[in-house]
């Protein structure tokens, strides 16, 4: 089946702008996590809170923002990854083990194994969840370490590159959620977002999967596999795909498949995937007219690449020239 038949994923969309304390308190325990609020709102007439949301296959991006109060949640422990980044004001998140102390531009990650109290004020947070189950394979599938056990080890982010790295992915997932307005998104870009939001988390916050010890590999495994794999990719590359289906087609275990891409083809299954869907997209734009109206985005998009910044990158360093040039020719 060709993406252009393929059945859009639906993206379930909440907003609310009110200036009931509780109701915004309701919400957003609806939202996050079940939490107790004490919210202390000196003059009513000035309290206004503004929620947006969207979810969609367990990736979830909230913005919210609050005016004229203070906002107090008691958070029990979470059950999937949730991070929070303060774009405008200040706030504070504690558990017995730590405080953090946020203001514009910093992230913090809500602990998973013990309750928290988060404080904010005036001021404007963008959260964003995703299952446990996305972070574990994307560490299982670069590191061969069994993520079972993952947890992440601190709430602050490990580098001030970090932070503003997640910053810059969680405006990223908003814009593309949130600030569209959509109401469904392409199968063939939904699982790119999510790995992008699970390579964030894993990068910007301390976990058991950056301290853990080495974990030996299944040892040699032959060539045949990976040509299996790397056949199916291509001839599945205008789908989307996963990784269980690309291991069931080369008929080996996920994890003995990324051992064997490493070592015949120097990358992972997903990053082979990513390399085809580019050259299917450098060679549309080859054959396209560039009198069609045809753009190099809607081209990236079509294959995959959320963002277009990042696909102008990768074209670049694989063809040596920009996408656009290659359309124009």
């Amino acid at each position: 089946m060709s993406w252009q038949h393929a059945g859009m994923v639906p993206v379930e969309r909440a907003e609310l702008v009110t200036r009931d304390v509780d109701l915004l308190a309701e919400l957003a325990s609806q939202l996050y996590v079940d939490h107790g609020a004490s919210i202390s709102c000196p003059d009513p007439a000035r309290a206004r809170g503004v929620i947006r949301s969207a979810t969609t296959c367990g990736l979830a991006v909230t913005q919210v923002s609050y005016t004229g109060m203070s906002y107090t949640a008691a958070l029990e422990p979470v059950n999937q990854p949730i991070a929070a980044t303060c774009t405008r004001g200040s706030g504070s998140i504690a558990s017995a083990r730590e405080e953090v102390r946020v203001a514009s531009g910093h992230p913090f990650v809500v602990p998973a194994r013990l309750p928290s109290v988060v404080t904010v004020g005036d001021g404007t947070y963008i959260t964003l969840q995703i299952p446990w189950e996305e972070v574990r394979f994307l560490v299982a599938e670069h590191t061969g370490i069994p993520a079972g056990g993952l947890r992440f080890e601190s709430m602050a982010p490990v580098s001030a590159a970090a932070q503003r790295g997640f910053a810059l992915t969680t405006e990223f997932i908003c814009g593309q959620l949130i600030t569209s307005g959509v109401t469904e998104v392409h199968p063939l870009l939904l699982p790119e977002l999510i790995r992008v939001t699970a390579a964030a988390f894993l990068t910007t916050f301390p976990s058991t999967a950056t301290t853990a010890a080495y974990v030996a590999g299944p040892g040699w495994v032959p060539t045949a596999p990976a040509r299996r794999a790397a056949a199916f990719i291509e001839a599945h590359a205008d789908q989307p795909v996963t990784m269980a289906e690309i291991a069931a087609a080369a008929g080996v275990t996920a994890r003995a498949l990324q051992y064997a891409f490493r070592r015949h083809y120097g990358t992972t299954p997903t990053g082979y995937l990513r390399r085809v869907r580019l050259e299917r997209a450098h060679q549309e734009l080859q054959a396209t007219d560039p009198g069609s109206g045809l753009t190099v985005k809607a081209v990236a998009l079509r294959w995959g690449w959320a963002s277009h910044s990042r696909f102008t990158v990768a074209y670049h360093e694989r063809f040596g020239v920009l996408p656009s040039h290659t359309l124009r020719i």
